[in-house]
């Protein structure tokens, strides 16, 4: 491996903390599947560091000392010179004066539009001292009496002109995050990272705000709602959320991440605050901020840390307010490599000869969230080369890929999936990809266009492989259309994986191995789970990973359809013919400690048998 430059990392190497391999390992993490991290955070989830090393390296390289809070005991003179507000949004603790320069600790002395907000505010010079994030937020509880100023006193300060100014540079997000949110450790992305794209800009500063009546307040990008809303978002982001929503109850408002799949509750906003918060949402993402009787969808396009990140909006009238959820768009998986996706070693196989060899229709399934549009633009971006055109029919177009032609659907002027594949067919493509088939008019369409030497991608809800069959011919397709059609059929579901710093081998509860249904000698199988650490939030869970099954046509499923035989007896000619179930991939990935048979049988069909004979894949 070529071996890149990094100061922080190369200390590390020549003080023989890590070895350069552990650096080069790191850089490719960080260059890859882990950009949003900092390096030293990556080291420490690879357990080539401590966190103390952080500190130690971070130190040496800005030439600053590291200060122990818990060893200083800091006068009240010197406490008084930063107020305990400024010192609990800015994550800081005054620790001595020399002269006119006032040493603050901090977690971050990296961060020097937090340092120059905070000079400008104290109207003093101010030179940073380094302390770990937990001896900061125990001196800020031990000096100023957890005076952690909430969102509620934020958002409520927005009507007071008054304190609007001292409010808006206090609570400068540059320098630390809004305290209800949780605070944010040194890695965390900085407010100047988050830019809205131009159209949004410009809706913002014309009539979109002032349409609301008084809207002036909501498109401030110093008011606390602002600041409020981007940092709800950029916490998401953090947390490796898939969606954001924003609910609105009878007495509060409700903000909930949904995080590997799973819905977890944050800290709420007032309720006073909803009117304001899901008015900057709309404005953003450009919906009619005046109409609040019908569903709205919108996008916000930012970018965190780097990276552009899209998020497709949904507004929808609830009794108590309207709610709003987003779906974060991170195009990263897009380039993610078929094995990354979590493959076994035979479906990736197959599957790559079905995208570079067969002509007709490739089917995905699998219920909401479950990954099949990853899935699919994955596959469209192995494909994409110069000498393939490549046409894709969206509602909603989710991600903009380079050298794909892209078609969003238009139900209000009547362009739907199926008019719309009778255009892009005169535009002479080689693959095509349709978002969603719906009804038997786009079905026919696709299944001829297949038969007749295209490769079509598209999607169809529904639990397995062996039911799209039957539910192709439910919506009124002739069953030697299906049978001739359909090349292969991919279901899939997500599994949460075991977090890698907490893995710990664990014997599963006796209710699971008897759901599992699988006779062995437990003795003799070794499995592993998630302890509960910091870097999975206690969940024992980190990430997720594709369980999936493939049926690929043949001779004795064609007949089956044809016959018009049942979902059953088709899912049993594919298991003759060898398909390994989602039950089954699920199961090895459990037994290479990937994920836990709590998820395995919480994911898939429990009343289907293992092969407790088949031997797990070794890794590649």
């Amino acid at each position: 491996m070529q071996t890149t430059y990094n100061f922080f990392g190369q200390r590390l190497v020549e003080r023989g903390i890590i070895t350069q391999e552990q650096l080069d390992e790191a850089i490719r993490r960080q260059q890859t599947t882990m950009g949003t991290r900092k390096l030293g955070e990556i080291l420490v989830r690879l357990g080539y560091i401590s966190k103390s090393h952080i500190t130690e390296g971070l130190a040496d390289q800005l030439g600053i000392p590291i200060i122990k809070l818990s060893e200083r005991d800091i006068s009240q003179k010197v406490r008084s010179t930063v107020p305990g507000e400024i010192a609990t949004v800015y994550r800081v603790v005054p620790i001595e004066e020399r002269g006119t320069v006032l040493v603050v600790a901090t977690a971050d002395p990296t961060n020097i539009n937090a340092l120059d907000n905070l000079a400008r505010l104290l109207d003093r010079p101010v030179e940073p001292a380094l302390s770990t994030p937990e001896e900061i937020t125990e001196a800020l509880n031990r000096y100023y009496g957890h005076r952690q100023e909430s969102v509620e006193s934020m958002l409520s300060s927005a009507s007071s002109a008054s304190s609007m100014s001292t409010l808006s540079t206090m609570s400068n997000l540059s320098g630390g995050s809004l305290a209800s949110l949780g605070s944010l450790s040194g890695d965390s992305m900085n407010m100047e990272s988050i830019s809205m794209d131009a159209a949004a800009a410009a809706r913002e500063a014309g009539g979109a705000a002032a349409a609301a009546g008084g809207g002036d307040e909501e498109a401030d990008e110093n008011s606390p709602v602002v600041k409020y809303v981007h940092q709800m978002i950029m916490e998401a982001f953090r947390l490796r959320a898939s969606d954001i929503h924003v609910e609105p109850a009878k007495t509060s408002i409700l903000i909930r991440y949904r995080i590997d799949g799973e819905m977890r509750e944050m800290p709420p906003p007032p309720k006073r605050a909803q009117a304001a918060i899901i008015s900057r949402l709309k404005i953003m993402s450009g919906m009619d901020i005046t109409e609040r009787r019908v569903p709205q969808d919108g996008r916000i396009k930012i970018t965190l840390g780097g990276k552009m990140v899209d998020l497709r909006v949904s507004a929808l009238p609830a009794v108590y307010g309207e709610s709003v959820v987003m779906r974060i768009l991170d195009k990263s998986g897009l380039m993610l490599g078929l094995g990354q996706l979590g493959f076994c070693a035979q479906h990736q196989k197959d599957w790559e000869t079905l995208l570079h060899n067969a002509t007709g229709v490739v089917l995905v399934t699998g219920p909401t969230g479950s990954g099949k549009t990853t899935t699919l633009y994955a596959s469209l971006h192995n494909l994409n080369t110069v000498e393939r055109k490549i046409i894709t029919v969206e509602d909603p177009v989710e991600y903009q890929l380079a050298g794909i032609n892209q078609v969003q659907i238009n139900h209000d002027i009547g362009w739907n999936f199926a008019r719309a594949l009778r255009a892009i067919f005169r535009q002479d493509p080689d693959i095509v990809m349709v978002g969603e088939i719906r009804d038997q008019e786009t079905a026919e369409i696709a299944i001829k266009a297949a038969l007749t030497g295209h490769l079509v991608f598209s999607t169809l809800h529904t639990n397995d492989t062996s039911s799209s069959f039957t539910r192709l011919i439910d919506i009124g397709i002739k069953p030697f259309l299906v049978a001739s059609g359909v090349r292969a059929i991919l279901a899939q579901r997500l599994v949460r994986t075991i977090c890698s710093s907490c893995k710990a081998p664990y014997d599963p509860p006796e209710d699971e191995k008897e759901r599992l249904g699988l006779h062995v000698d437990w003795s003799q199988v070794h499995l592993v789970h998630g302890a509960g650490c910091d870097n999975c939030n206690k969940t024992g869970y980190q990430g997720r990973l594709g369980a999936y099954e493939l049926l690929l046509n043949n001779d004795e499923i064609r007949r089956i359809v044809m016959a018009g035989g049942s979902a059953t007896s088709i899912r049993r000619a594919a298991r003759r013919s060898g398909m390994i179930t989602m039950r089954d991939d699920a199961w090895q990935k459990a037994l290479k400690g990937v994920t836990t048979i709590e998820e395995v049988n919480r994911r898939t069909r429990v009343d289907e048998p293992l092969r407790a004979d088949e031997p797990a894949d070794a890794e590649k």
